[in-house]
């Protein structure tokens, strides 16, 4: 089966530093954004290639994702594997932040393979759209925080 892409992209009226300090706090994402129940680290390397992190999905499952690109200020790549109750068999992320003159051009790509043989080739497109939506819904809640917390970062 195929593997399944997924972007994402928004303007953020935050600025680009303020955006990176709130994804570079790797194991936090869950205080800033709602759409996750929890994360934490696993391990004691918090930032940087080889940083890892467990993360409670909503509405169940887990996923423990590995920092595999770390350019300071710019992207971090993750490998992503999921528990038994994730729709499927592994996943990586790339987040991009450019400069755009005050303001900051995220993107968000997601590459997953679904589980299921053909169930899976059926439920890609569906798992299309709730993924794009939940990205969607993270790069609004991360320009809002790093809007809010842009003074403190």
């Amino acid at each position: 089966m195929p593997e399944r892409h997924i972007r994402v992209q928004r303007r953020m009226v935050a600025s680009t530093d303020a955006v990176w300090a709130l994804f570079a706090d790797f194991p936090n994402l869950a205080s800033h954004w709602s759409g996750l129940r929890a994360t934490k680290a696993i391990g004691g390397q918090t930032s940087g290639v080889g940083a890892r992190r467990r993360v409670e999905l909503k509405p169940i499952g887990t996923m423990d994702e590995t920092v595999t690109i770390w350019e300071e200020g710019r992207r971090i790549d993750t490998q992503n594997l999921p528990s038994a109750a994730v729709p499927f068999k592994h996943a990586e992320s790339t987040l991009t932040l450019e400069p755009d003159a005050d303001r900051t051009l995220a993107t968000f790509d997601y590459r997953y393979l679904p589980r299921g043989g053909a169930l899976g080739r059926i439920a890609g497109p569906l798992l299309d759209r709730m993924l794009t939506r939940t990205f969607t819904d993270m790069l609004a809640a991360a320009d809002g925080a790093a809007r809010s917390d842009g003074s403190e970062r």
